[in-house]
């Protein structure tokens, strides 16, 4: 008895962790490289005036908050804030995602980084603001990653 009894307490920490559950682990560096690769793709579109391929970014639920302009809820209603000011005279938007973090479960994820508009304003003059931005993104079901909010933040003083 004392045989199997010590058998049992020398194997058992053996097996044991396979009986656990364990939660799946993102490699955080591919996955951080995707989403800023997915950013930049999106930036390039932008940079483009490719607004079908813009669109494709955003989450169907997603919401946008941009300086001067209604919170725009829904795909349908960003896209319509974007034509609205790419519509504008001498309107430039680009921007250069720095940062990404995705959350280790691979579900959630943000990227960060500085942006440039310029618009004509209303005797011609170019206006040029910069600042930054933050994007939260969602992984969907088929693996690509959607931006579901996004705020822009001018920094003081810029015209």
């Amino acid at each position: 008895m004392k045989v199997h009894l010590l058998l049992i307490i020398i194997i058992l920490p053996f097996f044991l962790p396979a009986c656990v559950l364990q939660p799946e682990v993102i490699d955080g560096s591919d996955e951080t490289n995707a989403l800023l690769e997915t950013d930049r793709a999106w930036a390039a579109a932008a940079k483009a005036g490719d607004v079908d391929k813009v669109a494709s970014f955003w989450a169907e639920d997603a919401t946008n908050y941009f300086p001067g302009a209604p919170v725009a809820r829904g795909k349908k209603a960003i896209v319509e804030l974007v034509k609205k000011n790419r519509s504008k005279p001498g309107f430039s938007l680009s921007w250069e995602p720095r940062e990404a973090i995705v959350a280790e479960s691979g579900e959630l994820g943000y990227t960060s980084g500085p942006f440039s508009l310029s618009v004509l304003g209303p005797e011609g003059v170019p206006i040029a603001r910069t600042g930054h931005y933050v994007c939260i993104w969602k992984r969907h079901a088929d693996g690509s990653w959607k931006c579901s909010l996004e705020s822009t933040i001018f920094e003081a003083n810029t015209r």
